[in-house]
């Protein structure tokens, strides 16, 4: 690319389109690319106020993530959910983004990331706790952490069903938990290998409009429904992030950040608690930490 074409802003790239970022398409005022997408939430917000418990709580829900898993990793180096969760909390931050900027499928498929790092990070450091329990051989402690280093690198795949019925005969799950946890990991892997994407056309009223003779596919757009069914999902996997750390790090919520995170949580079941999908867990493991205190 010549030098005098070159703008150093590749958000606001001249010479292709898909790269400016802030670019609105000429067919709908809710299509365009990502970050024009993303700047038209908060109008969207104001034009709905029910829309917040979708955007706004999910904000202050990885906020939450983010006060409650830093203390584990800085003091907890020994755990093996120490560094899973700081994944988890990076894949719930891009899987925002994604959705934020109209890309709903793909915010689901990092969605389904983060809830498969989460039950692997509690079977492996339920097997820890196992053989601490039993006062194990030396060598057990070191075949676990071989297991361990071989599923980070990817060598090593558990089943993620096989995994979720573990948690539950060890009584971390109940019976209706395991149904539920099952049932939400099969919703998000519909979207590993969907038959048709999303950014081809733009509904509105039941109306396509696709006016222009040239349509950039690779454009996204806004979609409440989408918008809201990724949501639902994000909050049932912040809901087990949450109860993760309640069960295994409770120590965590007694930090300076993890009341933060606490208030976090409080103050958006106080606005929005009819709407987030996994209000009643969220509440149930809330209110344990406040008994426990």
């Amino acid at each position: 690319m010549p030098e005098k074409q070159h703008n150093r802003d590749c958000t606001r790239c001249r010479v292709i389109d898909c790269f400016d970022l802030f670019d609105e398409s000429k067919d709908s005022v809710d299509a365009g690319n990502e970050l024009y997408v993303y700047s038209i939430l908060g109008k969207k917000v104001d034009e709905n106020k029910n829309l917040g418990a979708y955007v706004c709580t999910n904000g202050s829900f990885l906020r939450a993530s983010c006060f409650l898993t830093t203390p584990i990793f800085t003091d907890s180096k020994d755990s093996y959910l120490s560094d899973i969760l700081i994944q988890v909390t990076r894949d719930f931050k891009g899987s925002i983004f994604l959705a934020f900027s109209g890309h709903y499928r793909q915010a689901m498929q990092v969605l389904r990331c983060a809830f498969e790092n989460v039950i692997s990070g509690v079977y492996f450091h339920t097997d820890l706790i196992n053989l601490r329990m039993n006062k194990a051989r030396d060598s057990d402690f070191v075949i676990l952490a071989r297991r361990f280093n071989e599923w980070k690198k990817g060598n090593s795949r558990a089943s993620i069903h096989k995994s979720i019925e573990v948690l539950r005969r060890i009584g971390f799950l109940s019976i209706d938990e395991e149904s539920k946890w099952k049932k939400l990991y099969g919703h998000l892997s519909k979207f590993i290998h969907t038959p048709e994407e999303f950014v081809t056309r733009i509904e509105h009223a039941g109306k396509i409009k696709l006016k222009g003779e040239i349509v950039c596919s690779a454009a996204t757009y806004f979609d409440e429904k989408q918008l809201i069914e990724w949501s639902d999902c994000y909050q049932e996997v912040f809901a087990i992030l949450l109860k993760t750390v309640a069960n295994f790090h409770p120590e965590a919520f007694k930090t300076e950040s993890g009341r933060i995170a606490v208030r976090c949580i409080r103050s958006e079941l106080k606005e929005n608690e009819s709407r987030i999908k996994a209000s009643k867990e969220i509440t149930k493991i809330i209110s344990e930490i406040h008994d426990s205190d």
